[in-house]
């Protein structure tokens, strides 16, 4: 990881924190509703994140543009933001008929939107409930993924604050 310059780090940290910031507040506000259990939750986190990481794109895009960060990184960033859609759309899917409205890819990425917004105004009231185990049981699976892409946001701050030392050193930052 010393050998990725500083922007792609900055990216892939922002990337990363995307999961991690959404993830409280889309479980609060998915259990909102009536318990659908593991998958609304999950699906509400995916699109949530799904809905920050086109913002962490188009970041991308711009920085790729600059030269600052490689093709291969924006196109990997573009291949988990795919996965993370796929990964919603797959756990909403066997609950649609349940919540009595319309489900499929342009209603889940449109619903994204207002979902990112209220998770980030959720997070701070959310985050001590997730902290102490999770509202539900079946979300404990979530929070244990949540847990370590927290840990993989420190290490990527770690490695970040490591590159920008070292290219600063060198006169190249």
């Amino acid at each position: 990881m010393g050998m990725m310059r500083s922007e792609t780090l900055k990216l892939w940290l922002i990337a990363v924190f995307s999961f991690v910031l959404t993830m409280p507040g889309a479980v609060a506000f998915a259990n909102w509703d009536a318990p659908y259990g593991f998958s609304k939750d999950l699906a509400t986190w995916m699109s949530c994140a799904g809905s920050a990481l086109i913002f962490v794109i188009l970041y991308g895009v711009y920085e790729w543009r600059k030269g600052s960060i490689s093709l291969k990184s924006l196109v990997s960033l573009v291949f988990v933001w795919i996965i993370t859609i796929l990964v919603g759309l797959t756990a909403q899917s066997g609950i649609c008929g349940q919540m009595g409205y319309r489900c499929g890819f342009s209603t889940f990425i449109i619903a994204g939107f207002p979902g990112l917004f209220l998770s980030l105004m959720l997070f701070p009231r959310a985050l001590p409930e997730i902290l102490a185990g999770g509202p539900y049981p079946y979300d404990r699976p979530l929070i244990v993924v949540w847990c370590i892409l927290l840990t993989v946001v420190i290490f990527l701050s770690i490695a970040l604050y490591k590159q920008k030392t070292r290219e600063k050193a060198q006169g190249t930052g």
